[in-house]
């Protein structure tokens, strides 16, 4: 009991998380009362045979289409192989068949996926949905907690993660929704890992538990079955745990008096590796088919680096992040005039072409999604800010110290020495607090820097191995995102400490 009384606070914030994801989506989760659903069953009637029974119909967001028109479809044949003791493995229903589990976007043995295989599917899509985006909303608690942040800065992360833009217009893609949410949780357990080595300095330390953990996380995004999404997952976890594994060597040799820890550090690294390969193989059920089929598909040398930076997002496209409706949405179909104070239904665009959607946006609204609120951008600029506070403090004291030390072999006092000891010695590590804001805030400029399509982008389509095939340099808003999250975050816990310091100087003064 009192084990559950000390995490009182994290399980309320959890709590709290399933809750908002919850009510965000309570108006889908039981459609037989509210009749309404995720699946945008309006959108076929813009198609035969549908378009006959009811013609002229509009359907709320035309940009959908794909929920009801593939994913659906897809999750129907699964249920329809299961039921008759099957594996789907094959689309029978395509041209003349085509692979279907190999594919892998289908997402077919993805645990949560259970949902879809035994609820209606209009039911499933809400309740998976609503889940998953709680998951998302954890995985970035637990990280901000394992970084230390207070209770109320790890929500605020949680909730920007979770409500982002890129996140919440992704519903339509389930695959994205499985995979999405578990980047931070897997950035938590590597943080934790390493944490604890730096704990135990030049000790051995043997992190099984959480090198299992961490697997079953990776699996978890690779069952989820986008390549993409593995890509990235991979990536950033592979840079933030050589970031990490740097600045522990550092760390442990500084405060330890014996040998160089590197043989220490190497094996650390060799558990983290380990837990990557078990984490894939734990997907080799999804992996190895889609590996198998992906030099088969036709995007192999489809679309050179030119080409490729065409579909990345245009420059103009940096407002969004102020106003994410600037260039319109898909699902607004009428305008407030001003001067008659009435709203007025789109009818026709500026070329005299029927149009009743009000977007005039290059990229389309989903790939496009980016918002996370002022808020963010302001508090991740406070974590900077404070984060170079903290880096010019040490290097200040670090000066101190070594004039401190020519003093004490100039006085030849132990005392001296006590007195004019380094405040580094006094408040260890005071620079690896403010890693996470300089790893964080590096991520989210090179993700610009991708998604924006500027020339960098050639060291990837040229340097990584498959890369050339994934034509989307705008998905780097996923990386964006888990990253001004965690500035939010760290920023808001930058000012919560500032208010708790203002009160106590307050206290003291009364």
């Amino acid at each position: 009991m009192s084990r559950l009384h000390r995490f009182r606070a994290d399980l309320l914030a959890l709590l709290a998380i399933l809750l908002l994801a919850l009510l965000w989506f309570a108006p889908v989760l039981l459609p037989g009362l509210t009749r309404a659903t995720l699946l945008p069953y309006d959108n076929l009637y813009t198609f035969e045979p549908w378009q006959s029974l009811q013609p002229g119909l509009i359907p709320h967001n035309n940009l959908l289409s794909d929920l009801v028109l593939q994913n659906a479809v897809w999750k129907q044949h699964i249920r329809e192989t299961l039921a008759a003791g099957e594996i789907p493995l094959w689309n029978p229903k395509s041209f003349t068949g085509i692979p279907f589990l190999a594919g892998g976007q289908a997402s077919t043995f993805y645990p949560l996926n259970i949902l879809f295989y035994v609820l209606p599917l209009e039911v499933a899509y809400g309740w998976f949905t609503a889940l998953q985006v709680a998951i998302a909303g954890a995985c970035m608690y637990v990280f901000g907690r394992v970084l230390r942040l207070r209770v109320l800065a790890a929500l605020f992360g949680a909730v920007v993660y979770m409500f982002s833009g890129f996140l919440v217009v992704s519903v339509v893609f389930t695959m994205f929704v499985a995979a999405v949410p578990w980047l931070p949780l897997v950035l938590a357990v590597i943080e934790y890992i390493v944490r604890k080595q730096e704990e135990k300095g030049n000790r051995s330390f043997q992190p099984i538990p959480y090198v299992a953990a961490g697997a079953a996380v990776i699996g978890l995004v690779v069952l989820a079955g986008h390549p993409e999404l593995i890509y990235y997952t991979l990536i950033v976890a592979g840079a933030y745990t050589f970031v990490r594994l740097i600045a522990a060597y550092f760390r442990i040799r500084r405060q330890s008096q014996q040998p160089s820890p590197f043989v220490r550090i190497l094996k650390l690294a060799g558990w983290l590796l380990t837990m990557a390969v078990a984490g894939v193989a734990l997907g080799a059920v999804q992996l190895i088919p889609l590996v198998e089929l992906l030099p088969l598909n036709f995007r192999e040398g489809s679309a050179s680096l030119e080409q490729v930076l065409g579909w990345a997002w245009p420059s103009r496209h940096v407002l969004t992040f102020a106003l994410p409706n600037i260039f319109g949405n898909p699902s607004h179909h009428q305008w407030f005039d001003i001067w008659a104070r009435t709203w007025t239904p789109a009818t026709v665009n500026a070329l005299g072409e029927t149009n009743h959607t009000i977007f005039w946006g290059i990229k389309n609204y989903v790939e496009g999604g980016n918002y996370l609120g002022i808020a963010t951008w302001l508090l991740a600029g406070v974590a900077l800010i404070a984060a170079v506070q903290v880096l010019w403090k040490r290097r200040s004291e670090i000066g101190d110290s070594r004039l401190g030390d020519r003093e004490i072999e100039r006085l030849g006092d132990a005392q001296a020495a006590a007195n004019l000891q380094s405040p580094i010695s006094q408040s260890p590590n005071r620079s690896i607090s403010s890693l996470p804001t300089f790893f964080f805030a590096s991520l989210a400029m090179l993700s610009l820097l991708f998604a924006f399509g500027t020339p960098l982008y050639a060291l990837l389509y040229y340097g990584l191995p498959g890369w050339s095939q994934l034509h989307s340099p705008f998905r780097w808003v996923f990386p964006f995102t888990l990253s001004m999250a965690a500035l939010g975050a760290i920023g808001l816990n930058v000012v919560l400490g500032w208010m708790e310091r203002g009160t106590r100087s307050e206290g003291r003064g009364a």
